[in-house]
């Protein structure tokens, strides 16, 4: 069974398994709103699947919706329905990159965050900032876009020791057990000099990295992958001595979460200072909430940013429609379990 097929299984084995483990056994109005959320949520991928670009950010942003109305249905305490989308397009005569969307009240996107257990969002968002927070969409960007993107996060599954001196007599110290992570950047690499300026500027983007050290020195700690990415070697000092795999990845899950694939991990970046940014389902959320408003409020801008001969943004956004098709079920099915559903990765030739 291929992925695409288990995920769609999964979702329709849900429609039963959840009845028992949820809110939904004590409440016949959110068992029958549960299924027919459901029901919804399943047509509209599926009509999604079947209309152009043009029209298909409207199937995706509303069978969305459904599908949080049937995870609030089963998980949220008190008041689980709504009727509002919580959110608000600021202006949308920008580029598309330049377009932001804010929390307006309260609403869909507010009750299907606490359901999840993403952060809320208090500010507005630029689309390209959203967009290069989604790790799907990083490597295909839109015309104009500047924002801090997520980036590939390799955590190492055992401590390392390392060796120390006693700073004021230089004799050996204590060793002391590390956990590694290297993450890699699509840019090119800092000259030496400069790296210390642009480890000043990258560490706080990214909550991820809170506590976070290079690992040896500066020249040890940055590898050339090839042109255009490279590697930096970053550390903590372990929480506890000789500590197990799983504790090992809790504490990389707390930082850069195993996200759809095993051993794929995402360092994304924070849009609020000391905030961490609302779960990959819900950025698709307002990323497809905004994209169903200039469809359907501005279709002759939408439609002239997808014209592939005039265009340079018109393949990336036909590419995050196509592949919100594959993750949002994914993403869905995450949020109805509460834990993350993580598949192995296709082979690439």
């Amino acid at each position: 069974m291929d992925s695409t097929t288990a995920i769609r299984v999964g979702l329709r084995h849900r429609r039963t398994s959840l009845t028992d483990k949820t809110r939904l056994k004590d409440s016949t109005s959110r068992r029958k709103t549960f299924a027919a959320a459901l029901q919804q949520f399943e047509e509209q991928m599926s009509a999604a699947k079947v209309v152009s670009a043009a029209t298909r950010p409207i199937n995706l942003y509303y069978g969305l919706v459904q599908a949080g109305l049937a995870m609030t249905a089963a998980h949220a305490p008190g008041t689980w329905t709504f009727n509002k989308h919580g959110l608000k397009i600021l202006d949308m005569e920008p580029s598309i990159p330049n377009v932001s969307v804010r929390p307006d009240g309260e609403g869909a996107f507010q009750a299907v965050s606490d359901a999840t257990g993403s952060e809320r969002t208090s500010d507005a968002i630029s689309l390209g900032a959203l967009w290069n927070s989604i790790p799907e969409l990083t490597e295909a960007p839109l015309e104009g876009m500047v924002s801090t993107p997520a980036v590939d996060f390799i955590a190492d599954r055992y401590p390392s020791v390392q060796d120390n001196l006693d700073r004021w007599s230089g004799n050996p110290a204590p060793s002391v057990e590390y956990l590694r992570a290297s993450v890699c950047v699509n840019e090119e690499m800092p000259t030496p000099r400069d790296r210390k300026a642009w480890l000043a500027a990258f560490v706080p983007k990214y909550p991820g990295l809170q506590g976070a050290e290079i690992w040896g020195s500066e020249e040890e700690a940055f590898r050339k992958i090839r042109s255009r990415r490279f590697s930096i070697e970053f550390c903590w000092p372990a929480p506890e001595p000789a500590m197990e795999e799983a504790e090992i990845d809790a504490f990389f899950d707390a930082r850069a979460p195993a996200y759809r694939f095993i051993a794929d991990r995402s360092l994304r970046p924070s849009f609020e200072p000391t905030k961490a940014p609302p779960t990959p389902l819900m950025s698709w959320w307002l990323l497809l909430y905004s994209f169903s408003m200039l469809s359907r409020y501005q279709p002759r801008k939408w439609s002239e940013a997808l014209d592939v001969d005039k265009s340079s943004s018109a393949a990336a956004l036909e590419y995050a429609l196509d592949i919100a098709l594959e993750v949002i079920p994914h993403l869905v099915l995450e949020g109805l379990d509460h834990q993350p559903i993580l598949l192995s990765k296709p082979m690439a030739f």
